[in-house]
C-alpha cells in the first residue's frame, strides 16, 4: 500500500519510524510542509499514484478538503484523550503552570473537558478559553497565535495548549509558555491499523467476483434467421465473437452454458470501470450493430461466486421477459437496477417483432423481396465470396437464369451489384457475366 504522509517534519519522522518497524506492507511517501496551507499543493499531483493519504492532524486535512478534490481515501491522526492527558501531565510536572488556567485551540473542546474529568477536575473549576474559528480559514494560524498571546498577556491564563506546530514555534519564540499536543505512538499505530484494514477491505470489495449471464434472444417468427439454418449458425458465431471480445476487455472467464447462453466471471472493479458504472454496456450495442440478433444480460453480485451466478441468472431472466436487448443488475442485497438498454429502440412490428433492418432497407430500395435479399446474403456467407456468374447464382438460388438476370438488373440499378467481367463457360456458348454483390 502506498501511503502519503502530510505534515511537519517531526510527526512525519515519528510516523515513518513506526511504519518502518511494524508495518512492512506500507510504503510511505512523506510530504513535509512548513505551514499546513501548503498541504493541497503538495499532494495535488500525487493522488493518482497513492492509495491513501494520512495527514498528521485534523487541521491540514480540513484545509486540504476545502481547496482540493479528494480522489482517494484521506485520514488524519486523531487528537486523542491520551495525547491530551500526556500534555496536562507535562504541564503539572513543570510545577510552574496552573493546568486549570489555559487557552486551547483544540476545536473539539469536548475532548479537552473529558481529559480534565479523567484526572478529577470538573468544568466549574476550570478557566479555559478555546479558539472558535474553523481551521480551514486561510488566516487561521495568525488568528490562533494572536488568540493565545492575548489571553497570556492579560494574565488570564498560565500557559497555552496548541495542536499546530507553527503556533507553537511563534509563541515559544515570544517566551509564551506553550505545549503542543502530539499523537502518541499508540494512537499512530491504531490509525495505521485502521488505514490498513480499510484499504484491504476496499481491495477486497473491488476484487469481488461478478457474474454475467448472457442469452442470445430467441428469433421470432418474423426473423429471416428462421429461414436458414446456416445463416443462424453464422449469426450465432458473430454474437459469440462479440461476447468474447467484451470478455477480453473485462478479463473475464467465459463458460458456454448452452447453445445460446454464456456465463462470464469478472471482478467488480474491472466491470464497473469498462461500463462506466453501468452507464453504458457496449456489448448490447455491438451485438445489435454487428449481428442480426440481440442479447439479454443479467449482472449478478454476491458474497460467493455461486450467489453471483444465481443473481446473474435472475437478472438475465428478467431482461429476457422485457423483450431482450436489455441488461438487469442484481445485487447481493436483492436490490435490482435496470433495465439498461441500447441507445436506440429496436425497430418493431406491432409491439414485439424485430425486423432485419439491413435486408429490409435493400429490399425497399431495390424492389426485390426481403426473402430474396436474405437468400443472396446467405449464399455470400456460405460460399465465402462476393463474385459469381449469373448461372452460379441462378443454380444456388434455385431459380431460372432469366429470373436471376431480372434480380441482378434491379440490384445494379440501385448500386447493390456490379458487373466486373465475363467468363466463357463452353466453346459454343455466350460468355456469362461475372457479378459482384454488395449487399451490406
Amino acid at each position: 500500500m502506498k501511503l502519503g504522509i502530510v505534515g511537519p517534519l517531526e510527526p512525519i519522522e515519528k510516523i515513518s519510524q513506526i511504519i518502518k518497524r511494524e508495518f512492512h506492507q506500507i510504503d510511505p511517501f512523506p510530504f513535509i510542509y512548513k505551514t499546513y496551507a501548503e498541504a493541497p499543493t503538495l499532494i495535488e499531483q500525487h493522488q493518482a499514484y497513492l492509495d491513501v493519504i494520512l495527514f498528521a492532524g485534523a487541521t491540514p486535512l480540513s484545509y486540504a478538503a476545502k481547496h482540493l478534490k479528494q480522489i482517494i481515501p484521506w485520514e488524519s491522526v486523531p487528537r486523542s484523550g491520551s495525547s491530551l492527558l500526556r500534555v496536562l501531565l507535562n504541564i503539572m510536572l513543570t510545577n510552574k503552570y496552573d493546568i486549570c488556567r489555559i487557552s486551547s485551540d483544540l476545536y473539539d473542546s469536548s475532548q479537552l473537558y473529558e481529559a480534565y474529568e479523567e484526572i478529577g477536575l470538573t468544568k466549574d473549576r476550570l478557566q479555559v478559553y478555546t479558539a472558535n474559528k474553523t481551521p480551514d480559514a486561510d488566516d487561521y494560524v495568525d488568528y490562533v497565535s494572536a488568540f493565545h498571546e492575548q489571553y497570556y498577556l492579560r494574565n488570564q491564563v498560565s500557559c497555552c495548549i496548541t495542536a499546530l506546530s507553527n503556533v507553537h514555534k511563534r509563541l515559544t519564540a515570544k517566551n509564551i509558555p506553550c505545549f503542543r499536543v502530539d499523537p502518541t505512538a499508540d494512537i499512530i499505530r491504531q490509525t495505521l491499523h485502521k488505514i490498513q484494514l480499510n484499504y484491504l477491505l476496499h481491495v477486497s470489495q473491488q476484487s469481488q467476483i461478478v457474474a454475467l449471464y448472457i442469452q442470445i434472444d430467441s428469433a421470432n417468427e418474423y426473423s429471416l434467421l428462421n429461414d436458414s439454418e446456416y445463416q443462424y449458425i453464422i449469426d450465432k458465431t458473430n454474437v459469440t465473437r462479440e461476447i468474447y471480445l467484451f470478455a477480453q476487455r473485462i478479463q473475464a472467464a467465459v463458460i458456454e452454458v448452452g447453445l445460446r447462453e454464456f456465463l462470464l466471471f469478472s471482478t467488480k472493479q474491472l466491470l464497473e470501470s469498462v461500463t462506466n458504472n453501468f452507464e453504458k454496456i457496449d456489448l448490447l450495442q455491438t451485438v445489435r450493430k454487428n449481428t442480426s440478433s440481440t442479447i439479454s444480460i443479467g449482472v449478478g453480485y454476491g458474497e460467493t461466486a455461486q450467489k453471483a451466478k444465481i443473481n446473474a441468472s435472475i437478472g438475465m431472466a428478467r431482461a429476457s421477459k422485457l423483450g431482450g436487448d436489455t441488461a438487469i443488475i442484481v445485487y447481493s442485497d436483492n436490490q435490482i437496477i435496470g433495465p439498461i438498454r441500447t441507445s436506440k429502440p429496436i425497430q418493431q412490428e406491432g409491439s414485439s417483432h424485430k425486423i432485419d433492418k439491413k435486408f429490409l432497407a435493400v429490399s425497399e430500395k431495390s424492389g426485390i423481396s426481403v426473402n430474396t435479399v436474405f437468400q443472396l446474403h446467405s449464399i455470400i456467407e456460405q460460399q465465402g465470396k462476393t463474385r459469381f456468374t449469373t448461372s452460379e447464382l441462378a443454380e444456388l438460388s434455385g431459380v431460372t437464369l432469366r429470373t436471376m438476370n431480372r434480380i441482378i438488373a434491379k440490384l445494379i440499378v440501385h448500386g447493390f451489384c456490379f458487373e466486373v467481367g465475363k467468363r466463357i463457360l463452353t466453346n459454343a456458348g455466350r460468355p456469362s457475366r461475372i457479378i459482384e454483390i454488395c449487399i451490406p
